[in-house]
């Protein structure tokens, strides 16, 4: 079976982590082969896929609705590729992939929704006609079924939920078990005090005749263990005895410059107390952050640190995760952040709560109230350390649902229907 994955970009995101924890897993299954094709831009993701020698189109066309002239190359790219299915996921992607692969007709056409589509009337029409074109839909989450059948876009029997998966990296690798452990020495001491960076050398610190190594991009050598990376994690130690992290893009939908105001007030009413926030990603609203951190007086506490390849170390060495989210499709952020046996604040729009399940590991926020996120974050920071610690074992537990393999079990029963 040949397949086909269109998607708009490939540089980060979560559509871009789905694509590079499904190829590697897809490639394991005997006579199937995956080509994914980029229409716009490639970048962080696209490259680390060639550079492990799996196959990446990169179109670098105008995605924006309707591109007719894109719609003609994917026809001439599909007639010439024979693929047996066409897997298309996000709004452009959907538009323009699985038109073109209506006129090359192709056997199994598959749309991808992967969030919360807001149409009006116009769109709705639009997209109702692309899903026409489709034998099957994905739903990221149950959420998002509902609110594509609302909107009359498809019918109900071509839909299918199938939640994201999560992993660390290209292909899963790491002991995640063993360097969580690690962590909570590290984070909370080995007598019960606030903790030090000193347990933690292998990870992301290193501890070298006494000194603390922060900026790990340099290479240390620590008791012949080679500490290596690419990235700077921030120091952990007595100043920072509580850390909130939220792993996302930094544009105005996911609500931060909302959850700088709660944070700056959650420190005003708990001055005993030493908090940080880290906000790991990129995108349109950083700069505007880091000036509104500045404005809030939050420098010492607020750590902007931008895109990270591996978030894993940085959920590690965290307490809680948050998501305050305007709205969202699923989340494959907060799935990583129960992986890693995080306790999370999350919001109550669309699928997020979902993903959590029934572990009653998170506290469920109203996204548009500052007074909702602060007694959820105020809630959070006053629980035991093994309050805090037992909801974070449920969040791990429950976060198997999300496993690479069960996301392409379900996918490849959708691709032979």
């Amino acid at each position: 079976m040949k397949i086909l994955r269109i998607v708009s970009e490939l540089d980060f995101g979560g559509v871009e982590q789905v694509v590079a924890l499904a190829v590697p897993e897809l490639l394991k299954s005997e006579n199937l082969m995956v080509k994914v094709i980029v229409l716009g831009h490639g970048g962080r993701v696209s490259e680390m896929l060639t550079q492990n020698g799996y196959s990446v189109l990169v179109l670098n066309q105008k995605t924006r609705i309707p591109n007719f002239s894109l719609v003609r190359l994917l026809k001439k790219i599909i007639d010439q590729e024979g693929p047996d299915v066409v897997h298309c996921q996000g709004g452009e992607a959907n538009f323009h992939g699985l038109w073109a692969a209506k006129m090359a007709g192709v056997k199994t056409k598959i749309g991808e929704e992967i969030g919360l589509p807001n149409h009006h009337t116009y769109w709705k029409w639009i997209f109702k006609w692309v899903y026409l074109k489709a034998d099957h839909v994905i739903a990221i989450s149950e959420a998002v079924k509902n609110t594509i059948l609302e909107l009359g876009e498809v019918e109900a029997k071509k839909v299918r939920v199938i939640y994201n998966p999560v992993g660390w990296g290209i292909e899963g690798k790491g002991n995640e078990g063993m360097e969580k452990e690690v962590y909570e020495k590290g984070r909370k001491g080995t007598n019960g005090g606030s903790g030090n960076s000193e347990v933690i050398e292998i990870l992301r610190f290193a501890q070298n005749d006494g000194v603390k190594v922060q900026n790990v991009g340099v290479k240390v050598q620590n008791d012949g263990v080679k500490v290596k990376n690419d990235e700077v994690m921030p120091q952990i130690g007595e100043e920072e005895s509580f850390v909130f992290v939220t792993t996302c893009r930094l544009v105005p939908i996911k609500n931060l410059d909302r959850l700088l105001y709660c944070f700056s007030d959650l420190i005003k009413a708990n001055p005993t107390k030493a908090l940080s926030l880290w906000l790991i990603g990129d995108g349109s609203e950083r700069e505007k952050l880091m000036e509104l951190s500045h404005q809030l007086s939050l420098t010492k506490h607020v750590r902007i640190l931008g895109y990270r390849e591996n978030v894993k170390e940085f959920l590690l060495g965290a307490d809680v995760f948050i998501l305050p989210s305007l709205s969202e499709g699923s989340s494959v952020s907060l799935a990583e952040a129960m992986m890693a046996g995080l306790p999370s604040i999350v919001t109550e729009v669309g699928g997020a709560k979902e993903i959590l399940g029934n572990s009653r590991s998170g506290i469920l926020i109203n996204p548009l109230s500052k007074d909702s996120t602060i007694a959820a974050m105020h809630t959070i920071i006053t629980l035991s350390d093994e309050e805090r610690k037992e909801m974070g074992k449920r969040a791990k537990t429950e976060s198997n649902r999300f496993s690479v393999r069960s996301y392409v079990v379900n996918l490849l029963e959708v691709y032979g229907g």
